[in-house]
């Protein structure tokens, strides 16, 4: 992907590398120097889980590889299925 410096020397991180880094307004990065290649890391200096309106939101980087919602419905399935069986003995 190729980005353009801007007249004053700044850059736009594109937004699917904001969105899988959750990089937000504000967030602090380190920029290093090696050869000819700029280097980019977010400085984790605040925590993963915040508190927001009383509930716990994550703002971590990793975002889940599998599908959160299909495996609830597998395990609540999973649950109803033994719950019948275990009152027919």
């Amino acid at each position: 992907m190729v980005i353009t410096i801007d007249s004053a020397g700044r850059v736009v991180v594109p937004k699917p590398f904001r969105e899988q880094l959750n990089l937000l307004a504000g967030t602090a990065l380190e920029i290093d120097l090696d050869g000819e290649c700029l280097q980019l890391r977010k400085v984790d200096s605040a925590p993963a889980l915040v508190t927001k309106k009383g509930v716990l939101v994550h703002h971590g980087g990793t975002r889940a590889t599998v599908d959160v919602a299909a495996f609830i419905r597998a395990e609540r399935d999973a649950r109803s299925r033994r719950t019948i069986r275990e009152g027919r003995r």
